[in-house]
């Protein structure tokens, strides 16, 4: 585990044993915002105490940019604040709660590095939504959650203009490919997202997995899928077959490397998949 003070006010949370997922908090005048829970709750516990302790201040609030599990397992550690989403949000969540019965939670349990992440999980849900905007301001400082969609429908980013900080969520991998292969993947309104963080005034980037980086890196991703894109269409409209594009695509953008997981080989092609449907077939 890792965490530290990025600037005045920010406060980074990232966790090594499962994709350097990340969660981090911003410090108000009178109160603390959480942005994510990652998937250990032992170590997002300690998160908590050490903010709250760092800053004689305590949480009240907890955004969470998408329903998948490594960014919303640990809200119950949060249970006592205001749990923030987009309304698309919690009917993912509803249906997270139904599927992660005991059994369930101890077969995810068996694929951590660390068997103790999930001990005691239980979903915990929003307790209020909006639809695509929603803002909170405590004295002069503004924090703005907005529902984007992109890498699900229902990643969100948190931005703070007065600290010029974004926490992107998982419409942002740093140092890591970016999976998109959750079946609500949109690769075009993606990209949209990205171009939207260009036009924002901040100087620091939390992304939801990797390390904090800055707008350079968004220009870097906005080339990656631009030419993705491209190569897709390039060879489709050549006549070649979805599963010759399929795999060269698959090999030019998302190589297998030598540090993968067991599961990234299918979080890679399914990635590829999702962005060969929506590009090429026209799926929404």
């Amino acid at each position: 585990m890792g965490y530290e003070k990025v600037k005045d006010n920010i406060y980074f949370y990232t966790d090594p044993n499962f994709y350097d997922v990340v969660a981090g908090a911003i410090e108000l005048p009178t109160k603390l915002v959480m942005i994510d829970t990652g998937i250990n709750l032992i170590e997002i516990k300690e998160f908590r105490e050490w903010v709250e302790k760092t800053t004689g201040k305590k949480f009240e609030i907890l955004f969470i940019t998408h329903f998948h599990g490594d960014h919303s397992f640990g809200n119950q550690v949060f249970s006592d604040c205001r749990i923030i989403s987009p309304e698309i949000h919690l009917e993912y969540m509803k249906m997270l709660k139904e599927h992660f019965t005991p059994e369930n939670i101890k077969k995810e349990q068996s694929r951590l590095k660390d068997p103790r992440a999930l001990e005691g999980m239980e979903i915990t849900l929003p307790t209020e939504t909006f639809e695509w905007q929603f803002e909170i301001q405590d004295g002069d400082v503004k924090v703005i959650i907005k529902h984007t969609g992109g890498h699900t429908s229902d990643s969100s980013y948190v931005y703070c203009p007065n600290y010029k900080v974004l926490f992107a969520g998982d419409n942002l991998f740093v140092n890591s490919y970016p999976y998109g292969g959750h079946s609500s993947c949109n690769p075009e309104t993606w990209l949209e997202v990205y171009r939207e963080f260009l036009t924002l005034d901040v100087e620091t980037i939390v992304p939801g997995h990797g390390p904090v980086t800055d707008k350079s890196y968004i220009e870097k991703e906005i080339t990656f899928m631009e030419d993705f894109k491209e190569t897709l269409k390039e060879l489709a409209s050549k006549g070649v077959a979805e599963e010759e594009i399929l795999e060269e695509c698959f090999q030019k953008f998302l190589p297998p490397q030598e540090t993968d997981n067991e599961d990234d080989v299918p979080f890679r092609t399914s990635t590829v998949k999702r962005w060969y449907d929506h590009w090429v077939k026209g799926e929404e």
